[in-house]
């Protein structure tokens, strides 16, 4: 009898389950769980005003003076602002569930604070991001030139977040493992990143002169975003 068992072969996945695990471990958070309902809540609230908004915000795209026409319009200006608190909140998910941002101590915390701290890094990015432009002077909240540099960000993040829902929901569909889901969101957060680069320093240099926006760039822009890489590599 023990020479028939042999013979015969184990058929095993040679892929790993980790993925598969990660994701029920994320789902079954209470926090994440309602987070995603209040995230799909608010953003089926706002999709009317966000397919009202959809044209103005890809004229930012390939266009710097689009970022100005939306801020030139007080209620369009209003709109974007409220569905870029709704796209925020649905990054801080793909964020946290696909491992955008996960530094060391956050892996010691217990799953219930993992949203809540990468909501935190990106609502402290934006802060940051939002002092520098106050004490380099670009706080005021009437110079139309001013509004827009610092809320021009607002419209790239959108669209982003717009892009990233849509190729999640395809990748899921096509069963991606999530490392490549993770790497197609990082190559679309860089591409935005460097359209929202070059657009907010065409912006700049309409006023000032090249050397100037450079520094601009390095103070105001990128350096809040390189303290969040940073942080994340912790």
């Amino acid at each position: 009898m023990p020479d028939l068992f042999r013979a015969g072969e184990l058929d095993m996945s040679t892929v790993p389950l980790e993925a598969a695990g990660a994701s029920a471990q994320w789902a079954d958070c209470v926090v994440n769980h309602w987070a995603v309902v209040v995230a799909v809540f608010v953003l089926v609230l706002g999709l009317p005003d966000l397919i009202r908004l959809i044209p103005h915000l890809l004229r930012c795209m390939p266009m710097w003076k689009g970022n100005i026409d939306i801020e030139h319009s007080v209620s369009t200006a209003r709109t974007r602002n409220y569905i870029a608190l709704a796209a925020g909140l649905a990054l801080c998910i793909l964020a946290d569930r696909w491992g955008l941002m996960a530094p060391t101590f956050k892996l010691h915390l217990d799953a219930h604070w993992h949203l809540l701290l990468t909501a935190g890094l990106l609502a402290g990015t934006v802060f940051v991001r939002y002092l520098a432009y106050l004490a380099a002077g670009f706080g005021s909240r009437t110079s139309e030139f001013s509004s827009t540099l610092r809320h021009a960000l607002y419209n790239y993040v959108i669209l982003l977040t717009a892009l990233m829902l849509l190729s999640v929901v395809l990748m899921l569909s096509l069963r991606l493992q999530d490392a490549v889901i993770k790497t197609v969101m990082y190559i679309e957060c860089a591409v935005f990143y460097i359209v929202h680069l070059v657009r907010i320093s065409q912006i700049f240099r309409s006023r000032y002169g090249s050397l100037a926006t450079i520094l601009y760039l390095c103070a105001l822009e990128i350096l809040p975003v390189g303290i969040l890489i940073f942080v994340c590599t912790l």
